[in-house]
């Protein structure tokens, strides 16, 4: 490959690709959201990336069931990043006339989990 031409190369094509993902993500992200956390949210940029573009190996299929198997949505739903959610909290962490959920941002599922998510 000639110096100083980057078309070619696949993996700095790839990674210029990531980072405009993110950064429509951290765009469309809850204006109260703090700043903070937004190394948090690698996770599920990662997984959504990998489930939009193609397998180099095998075209017909995605790049994360090329390399996690096929994804289970049922399993593990997602959502928009840094969304406000309401977070149940435990009955007895709560005063007997309390509100049953705390605000929260969403981070990303937890595919460990069935049907849970990762909140701040």
């Amino acid at each position: 490959m000639p110096p100083y031409d980057h078309c070619q190369n696949a993996a700095k094509r790839a990674i210029g690709i990531w980072k405009d993902h993110f950064v429509v993500g951290l765009a469309s992200l809850d204006p109260t959201f703090p700043m903070h956390l937004w190394c948090r949210l690698i996770t599920q940029c990662t997984q959504t990336f990998n489930l939009l573009r193609p397998s180099r190996i095998n075209p017909r299929l995605s790049a994360q069931a090329q390399l996690n198997g096929a994804f289970d949505y049922n399993k593990t739903l997602l959502a928009p990043p840094g969304k406000k959610v309401l977070i149940h909290e435990i009955p007895n962490r709560q005063k007997t006339w309390a509100v049953h959920g705390v605000d929260g941002y969403y981070l990303g599922g937890a595919p460990e989990h069935y049907r849970c998510y990762r909140v701040y």
